[in-house]
């Protein structure tokens, strides 16, 4: 269940789950939003003392945020912006070629987009280029880990989530955010092997997180990594 909710001065959704069993944990999106998830019968008055004592990093956690978005425009997808592959920074070299096809190249580090000067257009085509190598990136990694650890996912699939890189369903499907393929392979690997582990442990417990150790050993820092570096997945 979602409930938008305001505490003191801060505004957020809570999500009760009935697959949570004890612990309360707080998310901030890409563009600021707060969601609490609790277990369903978690007290009003639980949830209320967590905000508060986490009030001072949310304030702050929002402020960071704020920072990078006014330092990072909105994209125009015109020549020069930076655009982000597995980790690298990569400039956008937008034209329109009418005898040629429509689409997108990456080639030295470097976007080439072929379209008419429309932003919605252009934001389309370099869409549709990061699901595909999401989806074929992603399958080889699971792949991988599928053989490594021995387990065996129920499918994957692709979506436009801007506040959750991966997730795992009861039927052990797997989830990723197509905006993941623009961090380095290293971070890439942790949300995979995290929700692979999800096969395994469906909470975040000491045990989950110590099997995601046993292949990640610095799994905490790529998990600072998404932190610190959310303007790397605008589009």
């Amino acid at each position: 269940m979602f409930y938008p909710i305001k505490a003191m001065d801060i505004q957020y959704s809570l999500t009760r789950s009935r697959k949570r069993k004890k612990t309360v944990s707080l998310q901030i999106g890409h563009h600021s939003e707060i969601t609490v998830q609790a277990p369903v019968h978690t007290p009003a008055a639980e949830i209320q003392r967590f905000i508060e004592e986490k009030q001072a990093w949310i304030e702050k956690s929002l402020r960071r945020q704020a920072a990078l978005q006014a330092s990072h425009p909105k994209k125009a997808y015109t020549t020069g912006e930076i655009f982000y592959y597995l980790g690298e920074a990569c400039l956008l070299e937008a034209f329109f070629d009418p005898l040629e096809n429509q689409g997108v190249v990456l080639h030295n580090k470097r976007f080439f987009l072929n379209c008419p000067p429309n932003r919605q257009m252009r934001k389309y085509y370099l869409t549709a280029w990061y699901r595909k190598q999401a989806r074929a990136y992603l399958t080889r990694r699971v792949d991988f880990y599928s053989r490594l650890l021995g387990l065996t996912c129920g499918g994957i699939r692709i979506t436009a989530a801007e506040k959750r890189w991966g997730s795992c369903s009861e039927k052990n499907h797997l989830s990723f955010a197509f905006r993941l393929i623009m961090a380095p392979p290293q971070a890439v690997d942790y949300v995979v092997v995290h929700e692979m582990m999800h096969i395994r442990e469906k909470n975040h417990s000491s045990k989950f997180w110590n099997l995601v150790l046993e292949v990640i050993p610095d799994y905490k820092t790529q998990r600072l990594w998404f932190r610190e570096h959310q303007q790397h997945f605008d589009l």
